[in-house]
C-alpha cells in the first residue's frame, strides 16, 4: 500500500505506520507535519473501487512524469487535520463492547509512547 509513502511525499515525517485489518481495515501513522506531531489514519479495501489509494492510481506505481506530485496531493488529503493523544484515543476507544482483536490492538498501538526521545 501507498499510504505511507504518499503521507512522506507530502511532507510529513512518518513515525510510526501500521495497519489493521488483512484485506480490508484502517491504517493509522503518528507523523510530524508543519513542526506538529499527531495521528492519522484512513482505511483501506479489497478492491480498486473501495481503496482509495488503488483507485486513485490503478493499483500500481506508475511511471507518470508528475506522479510524484499526485502522491503528495493525495498524502495532504490525510495531513490537514491531525488529531491529538486524546483525540485518537478516542477515535480507537469506540465500540468498546464490541471489540475484537484488531479493535484491542489498534487502541493498544495508539496508547504506545510514541513521544520518545528518538521521534
Amino acid at each position: 500500500m501507498g499510504y505511507e509513502m504518499c503521507l512522506e511525499k507530502a511532507g510529513a515525517k512518518v513515525h510510526k505506520f501500521k495497519n489493521f485489518g488483512s484485506y480490508q481495515g484502517e491504517w493509522w501513522a503518528f507523523v510530524t507535519f508543519k513542526r506538529k506531531k499527531g495521528w492519522v489514519s484512513g482505511s483501506f479495501g479489497s478492491c480498486s473501487f473501495c481503496d482509495s489509494f488503488e483507485r486513485e492510481f490503478d493499483g500500481c506505481y506508475s511511471e507518470e512524469k508528475d506522479l510524484d506530485e499526485r502522491y503528495a496531493k493525495f498524502g495532504l488529503s490525510y495531513l490537514n487535520d491531525l488529531m491529538t493523544q486524546k483525540e485518537a484515543e478516542k477515535a480507537t476507544d469506540r465500540n468498546r463492547e464490541y471489540w475484537c482483536d484488531e479493535d484491542r490492538e489498534m487502541f493498544e498501538f495508539i496508547r504506545e509512547k510514541h513521544e520518545a526521545k528518538s521521534l
